[in-house]
């Protein structure tokens, strides 16, 4: 009796230090996988974040272009007024 009482308990024992161990690998393994997943979302980012800076820059530089048509168009107008 007392050898059954033995074995269970240490058939216990092990079972709960399995769970702890393999709760432990498995949130190790989670952990990682998230954080590659971050770095590739950061680079995803990273590329969008280049790819809409250079949208700004042609939108500006267009408005610019264009402001300097208007301010031309005015002074050419005005001159024909005169």
């Amino acid at each position: 009796m007392a050898l059954g009482k033995a074995a269970a308990t240490r058939i216990v024992v092990c079972g709960i230090i399995g769970l702890v161990a393999g709760g432990f690998g498995a949130d190790q393994l989670w952990r990682q996988k998230s954080a590659q997943e971050q770095a590739a979302l950061r680079a995803d980012q990273a590329k969008e974040m280049e790819r809409l800076a250079g949208q700004v820059k042609e939108l500006t530089d267009q408005l610019a272009a264009e402001r300097l048509r208007r301010e031309a168009l005015e002074r050419a107008l005005s001159e024909g007024r005169k």
